[in-house]
């Protein structure tokens, strides 16, 4: 029980809680940040020709009905691919308030005013050209559910499809889509009949069997894409209502002359949950979201050896990750765009933060760790902070209206 005298203390308040409550405080400090940001520490990963990936990131807007529920925005992007995670924090104590921000850097950041047209010029556009040249690429969406994933890779379809058929000039387009919920594989342009992953005598894995269906516009690639998307498996979820608990994996083949043939390999991955959200599903829910976080461990595992230049790639110890292969040999034939998608609202800063951390360790940067400047409330707090991170920039969180310096 708490002392009349102590105060509006909260006991036992999760972070969530905190942040709604501290709301003025928090984001008067994050938008501080904004105004005067720290130096950007420098980049640890590969050029990007060296790892033959690149990885975007790409911020949702903050919705009203996020702000109505007291939420603010908890992510700053900045030019050319830095983005910035506005940790809101309550010490143990439950008094004082501090501010840790997590500093990213990827090949580009998209924030919320970027349109779909940008984010497709500057992640497949350039795949899908080189699959009119006869190249092979992928594009691979990862994300929380909820963080304008599937809303990005839509896009993405319409914007190829129509790229394809401009560059096309009469020449054969086909597509196949298949989709992997849990161990099982479903080719769903043949009303989801299963089917088995065969190894070709160059290594290649393929589905079998698999329908290639030949397309003549791109309405009709599209009409095949939005059908296949249908019979994908959905659920609903703590975070989403419809959920993608598979990864659809969708190919387009372009003919190139004398037997070549170009393609590109759009991935919708499943996805990706909390332990938080994960505690209100059933048993069943619960095994598929280890499944899909298996599958998804597995691919940034892979990815992370191919942009730091591994001569052995596990791609073996997942369906999803033989199936992409061809995104991690050697070589440069096959080029890659991960694009990470992060919501803005304050209640997913641990969410945002597990994809970005992911993404920094498929961008080829060591384990994903960010660089954290911290605004601080209280000795205690900067002693223990400093012991742990001795080049931490320490400042004291204020209320908007209260006067003098910050630092």
């Amino acid at each position: 029980m708490g002392n009349e005298q102590s105060g509006p203390l909260v006991r036992n308040a999760d972070k969530r809680t905190s942040r709604r409550e501290h709301r003025a405080i928090f984001e008067a400090a994050a938008q501080r940040f904004r105004q005067a940001p720290f130096q950007a520490p420098p980049r640890c990963g590969g050029s990007e020709v060296a790892r033959g990936i690149r990885v975007c990131v790409r911020k949702r807007p903050i919705f009203s009905h996020e702000i109505e529920q007291g939420e603010f925005d908890a992510i700053t992007c900045l030019d050319p691919g830095r983005v910035v995670v506005h940790d809101a924090r309550m010490h143990p104590d439950m008094v004082k308030l501090y501010m840790n921000h997590h500093d990213f850097d990827y090949d580009e950041a998209f924030d919320e005013a970027a349109d779909n047209r940008t984010v497709y010029e500057g992640t497949a556009k350039a795949i899908v050209e080189a699959a009119l040249e006869g190249q092979n690429g992928t594009v691979m969406m990862y994300g929380q559910t909820g963080s304008g994933k599937t809303y990005t890779m839509r896009s993405i379809y319409q914007q190829a499809a129509e790229d394809i058929f401009a560059g096309a000039a009469g020449r054969t387009v086909t597509v196949s889509f298949i989709e992997l919920f849990g161990d099982s594989c479903f080719d769903m342009l043949h009303q989801g009949a299963g089917c088995q992953l065969t190894t070709a005598q160059d290594g290649s894995v393929y589905p079998h069997p698999c329908v290639e269906v030949e397309v003549v516009t791109s309405a009709e690639l599209l009409a095949l894409i939005e059908l296949a998307g249908k019979l994908r498996a959905t659920a609903a979820t703590g975070v989403h209502d419809q959920s993608s608990r598979s990864h659809a994996l969708c190919r387009i083949f372009v003919e190139c002359g004398e037997g070549a043939e170009g393609s590109v390999t759009l991935v919708d991955l499943a996805g990706s949950e909390h332990r938080i959200d994960n505690a209100e599903h059933n048993a069943e829910r619960r095994k598929e979201g280890a499944k899909i976080n298996a599958s998804l461990a597995a691919l940034k595992e892979c990815i992370r050896a191919r942009a730091s230049n591994s001569k052995f790639i596990a791609f073996r110890q997942n369906r999803l990750t033989q199936l992409l292969r061809g995104c991690f040999l050697p070589g440069g034939h096959h080029e890659t765009v991960v694009i990470a998608t992060v919501s803005p609202s304050s209640k997913d800063t641990e969410h945002s933060l597990n994809t970005l951390r992911h993404a920094c360790i498929m961008d080829g940067q060591g384990q994903g760790k960010s660089d954290k400047g911290s605004h601080l409330g209280g000795g205690a707090v900067t002693k223990e902070l400093q012991r742990t991170r001795p080049s931490s920039t320490v400042r004291t969180l204020q209320a908007p209206n209260s006067f003098g310096p910050y630092w």
